[in-house]
């Protein structure tokens, strides 16, 4: 033995150096030695095939990150083993390679050896993919080179190492401890198969999170979709007996199938890899990821949707390119039939996109091809990413959640629940937007522009910009079972014969969408552009002398840390100074020079555009900036009657901001903003500590009060507009459409007159979401001729309202409306 090893020794040493000029895999997780969490225990490797290129890959992991070579001898319990290495799927025979049926030797030798010693032994899973490409029917290159689910031989690994070695990725698990998962007092047999059985599981869960499922061919995804209970029945009620219609509606059914129906490539997708490796690159500072630990514990035994927050088109990209660095395998992209373009829809499609229309409305053939396509894809065990908002935001504020998708994957679980299925909120955060013009102008009331291949191709000058970081930030994964079961115990007994959706189904989505923006919400990464926003646009013509701008800054990261949205939230770790300098270099804001000191600006079309990122974190300073503003007029207040203050706007608030606490905690919340202001020192406790009193007037802190609750003063003036619309027009006197409107044009006066001419101000959709609350809290009504009545307990709601708005607006407010209603009145 020892003869064979001083021979084939330098045999090994030599087949090493060569690999090691070709083969390169990617290691996951960075730093493997940490997984080591016992040092004192004996360590072994689990590869799941094994063979000589898997064991050269795992000798240079080692080697680079200091664990002990595979190809070491140790001593454990008394057994000597001359490698530590434990191949759970030994192939065996020369010519016809298959999978032993005898097990692992040395695994039973050390499981025997773990029931009679002391020492404990930490057994390390190794999963090892070159390609990670899942199998795909009619591709011989697949089938011949990629990582699938097959067994392979000595030839397809020669040439997978030949052609994939630099697209090869090597994860190390967690340590398992031997001894904690033996079967102490039942028998080595039993020991050896329990452990056998909990790494083959692993491998498999680990292959599946990481290579995907196996990929039927489209043409085969899309006939099952066919044959669905679903798409029969319709096909049936639309074409009748007659059997040529029938085939007609089958053939359109078809067509709407292969027009939904992804085509993933691999080979597309790992030149799409290359290509956004070098675009990020070339517009980007970096990508930086957080949280990224919660995706790769529930990808292992879960199915995940991932439904991030749509800022961009890049998002897409974006996503995708995270989980294939990540060694997650590629989600489905739920993407809008407007960028299935010529060229470029092909090549989304290969990397997994399946296109939708905006609406299935009045079309229920397409509507039945598509659910039976989606419930196809997951209970394959597809991942799935869509964008529950339906569009992107214009605004900078998450848009409120759409059903449609939800329903649908929800509706699917309910029929087919095996694996378990969570969603994954992602909050994406950028510092500067390619789109950021076109959503400036549609904002202002400009036409969308339809997507087209010349846009794309005029889009590219872009590529000559500076587009700083982006953040990506993973939030808390949501378990779809636990909502249900919470929601509606007896969800697993229900049953349709008819493809019905249950009637409780609605409010289940519901919830889920509310969950999904408050989670997308707590994940928030406030970068230092959207930092330096919030501040900078809270002054009056977006000016601020560099020293205020300092303290400004300061206190508002001071503040984040003290009164804490959520754990998941990132902050940037940079100084006041690194901030401006690093805004400067984006061309956010300018400087100007002056004997007194310098003066911090920006012009007035960065500005309208910097609303956008002021308004990504606007919710997570929401109910401390709502306090600060109760002060802009008075000198003191009750702390009972900041606590109905906020209450009373606090709805308007959530619908706005999709805020996480509910409206009984809200108190609470209250009281702690309260105290992150007094421990800042910008609110005093009075005589009685019930009583709050503001600085002095012309003090610094009263200067950062004032600057803390000009954050909140637009959406209050909103609030106060609608109210004064109403009262000036009297009760009976507008539709909701007509309110919506007076609205949104006395907003765009009102803009241009007093303040920073931005579309943000005067969305159409913030009044349409105010007034619906209104409407859910009964404050308003709508008669029988669809007109809006209210009662006297409006006027109360205005004069809470003037409590926190500077005379001059409120006047300025009340003259529009009474011009308005004069000009109803004459007609």
């Amino acid at each position: 033995m020892n003869i064979a090893r001083l021979i084939v020794r330098p045999l090994y040493l030599l087949a090493g150096k060569v690999f090691s000029l070709w083969a390169r895999p990617v290691i996951h997780p960075e730093t493997p030695f940490e997984l080591i969490t016992d040092r004192d225990a004996a360590v072994c490797y689990v590869l799941e095939t094994g063979g000589l290129a898997d064991l050269l890959a795992l000798e240079r992991a080692c080697a680079t990150h200091g664990l002990p070579s595979p190809t070491s001898t140790f001593e454990f319990c008394g057994t000597g083993e001359h490698q530590r290495v434990v191949v759970l799927r030994r192939m065996e025979g020369v010519f016809y390679r298959r999978p032993s049926k005898t097990g692992s030797q040395r695994l039973r030798r050390l499981v025997d050896a773990s029931e009679l010693g002391e020492q404990n032994l930490l057994l390390i899973p190794v999963a090892i993919y070159w390609g990670r490409s899942p199998q795909k029917e009619r591709s011989l290159v697949k089938l011949l080179f990629s990582e699938d689910w097959d067994a392979v031989g000595r030839t397809r690994k020669f040439f997978a190492t030949l052609l994939l070695g630099r697209n090869t990725l090597l994860r190390f698990s967690h340590a398992l401890p031997l001894r904690s998962i033996g079967a102490e007092g039942r028998g080595s047999d039993i020991a050896y198969r329990k452990v056998f059985r909990i790494l083959r599981v692993h491998f498999r869960q680990r292959r599946a999170a990481t290579v995907g499922p196996d990929l039927s061919h489209r043409r085969t995804l899309v006939n099952q979709v066919l044959r669905t209970p679903e798409v029969r029945r319709v096909i049936v009620a639309e074409a009748g007996d007659d059997f040529r219609k029938q085939e007609l509606a089958r053939r359109k059914a078809e067509k709407y199938a292969l027009e939904i129906a992804a085509n993933i490539s691999y080979p597309t997708i790992r030149v799409l890899e290359r290509f956004l490796r070098w675009l990020w690159n070339r517009i980007y500072d970096g990508i930086e990821l957080n949280h990224m630990d919660r995706l790769h514990e529930v990808a292992r035994e879960k199915e995940i949707v991932y439904v991030p927050c749509h800022r961009s088109h890049i998002d897409y990209l974006l996503l995708s390119y995270i989980m294939y660095v990540e060694g997650l395998h590629l989600p489905h992209v739920a993407a809008g039939i407007n960028l299935n373009m010529p060229i470029v829809g092909g090549i989304l499609r290969r990397g997994g996109a399946f296109f939708l229309r905006r609406s299935f409305k009045g079309n229920r053939l397409y509507a039945a091809v598509f659910d039976a396509y989606l419930h196809q894809i997951l209970v394959k065990g597809h991942s799935i990413e869509y964008f529950v908002e339906g569009g992107r935001s214009r605004t900078g504020r998450l848009l409120a959640p759409k059903g449609g998708m939800l329903v649908m994957t929800v509706n699917s679980y309910i029929k087919n629940p095996h694996r378990p299925v969570v969603f994954v909120p992602i909050y994406f955060g950028y510092e500067k937007l390619i789109e950021g013009d076109s959503f400036i102008s549609e904002m202002g009331g400009g036409q969308k522009k339809k997507e087209s291949l010349g846009g794309l191709i005029r889009s590219l000058k872009s590529l000559r910009e500076h587009f700083g970081k982006v953040y990506v930030n993973i939030a808390e994964p949501i378990e779809l079972a636990s909502v249900l079961d919470r929601m509606h115990p007896d969800w697993r007994d229900y049953q349709s014969d008819n493809g019905e959706r249950p009637p409780w189904l609605a409010g289940i989505v519901d919830e889920l969408g509310r969950q999904i923006m408050s989670g997308i919400n707590s994940a928030a990464a406030v970068t230092p552009v959207s930092l330096l926003a919030y501040v900078l646009l809270a002054t009056p013509k977006q000016k601020i002398g560099i020293d205020e701008l300092r303290r400004q800054l300061t206190l508002s990261l001071e503040l984040m840390k003290r009164f804490r949205y959520s754990d998941s939230v990132t902050l940037p770790e940079w100084s006041a100074d690194e901030i401006i300098k690093h805004c400067e270099r984006l061309d956010v804001v300018s400087r100007t020079r002056h004997p007194m000191g310098e003066v911090i600006h920006m012009t007035e079309r960065t500005a309208v555009l910097m609303t956008y990122f002021r308004n990504n974190i606007l919710h997570l300073l929401a109910v401390p900036a709502s306090v600060a503003c109760c002060f802009i007029q008075g000198q003191q207040l009750e702390h009972r009657e900041l606590q109905r203050l906020i209450r009373l706007i606090y709805p308007f608030m959530t619908r706005e901001l999709h805020l996480k606490w509910n409206f009984a905690d809200i108190d609470d919340v209250t009281s702690e903003a309260i105290k992150a202001l007094i421990d800042l020192k910008i609110l005093t406790y009075g005589k009685s500590r019930r009583t709050l009193v503001r600085p002095p007037a012309g003090s610094e802190k009263a200067f950062q009060l004032l600057m803390l609750g000009q954050s909140m003063v637009p959406m209050l003036q909103r609030f106060y507009l609608v109210i004064a619309i109403l009262v000036s027009n009297g009760p009976g006197s507008l539709s909701r459409q007509r309110l919506e409107s007076l609205c949104q044009q006395s907003a765009e006066r009102l803009s241009m007159i007093y303040g920073l001419h931005s579309p943000d101000f005067f969305n159409k959709t913030l009044f349409h979401d105010f007034i619906r609350t209104l409407q859910d809290q009964n404050v308003l009504r709508r008669n029988a001729r669809g007109l809006i009545e209210y009662d006297e307990n409006i006027e109360r709601i205005g004069a809470d309202a003037r409590l926190v708005l500077g005379e001059e607006i409120r006047h300025s407010i009340l003259s529009l409306t009474m011009s308005e209603g004069s000009k109803q009145d004459k007609e």
